[in-house]
């Protein structure tokens, strides 16, 4: 059954999935400009690779397909030749973002198995309409405090709050149902959820290429208009000048943006996303109290003006 469109797996986790939900996106693109021919996806030097993400895909030739002779047409996307950063980094210098690269440019398939997707239908039935949420993230300045999940869910006592878990994540969530998923069963959650609420992951890009709503914490580091904008996708981002910085090493200015990423705001996000569910991608500046950000205004269209503090601008014309 098709639904709609990252290294491998350890255990429960999955460790660069996202990646490849963006070359697939990247694939798909190219293959509805023209579906003359299947598309390949290579590494730096041109291989052929494959990647379990994109299994039941019929655009995307395996490699063995490939030797075999079929005609393809290739695009690069592979580890150390990522079409949104800027080579070469290293954890000292951190990412810079391609501008010239928008991810919600090259929205993906997902073609899911039948009991992928019976682990969302499963979890509806049970629990009803739920919002999804996973806390965990490898990444030390994509964090947004534990305690304030916990408020969260607390400061919304009329919404159900469903937590994706697995083997690396840290403490389930008070007051939220549990469900141990991979990547892929996620996948199932995440398309069976009113909306999906996290940190930027591999899972905000299933998401997009789910169809499903979601809010997604930027904080400090990544870049938004590089990385996010999708369709139904809000995107909190912290307003101060550092951001993003793109840093792998912890760093004091994604701890104090997410510090002043109140529960309130994520809460009002939410739910100015649930109003207007697959209403056009936005961005929500988190503005510092002690700098004020220029040129952004409140787009007239908006369905509901933004929580206070917060200043608002369409993701689409960030460029």
């Amino acid at each position: 059954m098709h639904i709609g469109y990252g290294r491998v797996r350890r255990g429960g986790c999955a460790i660069g999935w996202g990646d490849e939900i963006v070359a697939a996106g990247q694939a798909q693109r190219l293959y509805d400009a023209n579906p003359s021919t299947r598309i390949t996806i290579c590494d730096a030097v041109g291989t052929p690779r494959w990647h379990p993400i994109w299994q039941g895909n019929p655009i995307i030739a395996t490699p063995d397909q490939v030797r075999c002779g079929e005609p393809v047409r290739e695009i690069i996307n592979a580890p150390n030749a990522r079409p949104y950063i800027v080579y070469p980094f290293t954890k000292e210098t951190g990412w810079t973002f391609n501008q010239r690269f928008h991810c919600r440019e090259h929205v993906a398939k997902l073609y899911l198995t039948p009991s992928e997707i019976a682990r969302g239908l499963d979890a509806l039935a049970q629990y009803g309409p739920y919002v999804l949420i996973e806390p965990y993230t490898k990444h030390e300045n994509f964090r947004w405090p534990y305690a304030r999940w916990a408020a969260l869910v607390a400061h919304c006592p009329d919404l159900t709050f469903v937590q994706h878990v697995h083997h690396e994540s840290f403490i389930p969530i008070p007051g939220a149902h549990h469900e141990h998923a991979t990547f892929r069963e996620a996948c199932g959650l995440v398309a069976a959820a009113t909306c999906y609420v996290r940190s930027e992951s591999g899972l905000c890009h299933a998401a997009a290429a789910l169809g499903t709503p979601q809010v997604t914490i930027f904080g400090g580091c990544m870049d938004a208009n590089v990385m996010g904008g999708y369709v139904g996708q809000t995107c909190l981002v912290d307003g101060s000048t550092d951001t993003p910085c793109g840093r792998w090493q912890a760093c004091a200015h994604c701890a104090a943006a997410m510090q002043r990423l109140t529960v309130e705001t994520v809460a009002d996000t939410l739910r100015l996303r649930l109003l207007c569910p697959l209403g056009p991608g936005d961005t929500a500046f988190v503005v510092p109290e002690d700098e004020a950000l220029p040129d952004l205004t409140v787009v007239a269209s908006d369905p509901v003006l933004p929580p206070p503090r917060l200043r608002r601008r369409r993701a689409h014309g960030a460029e």
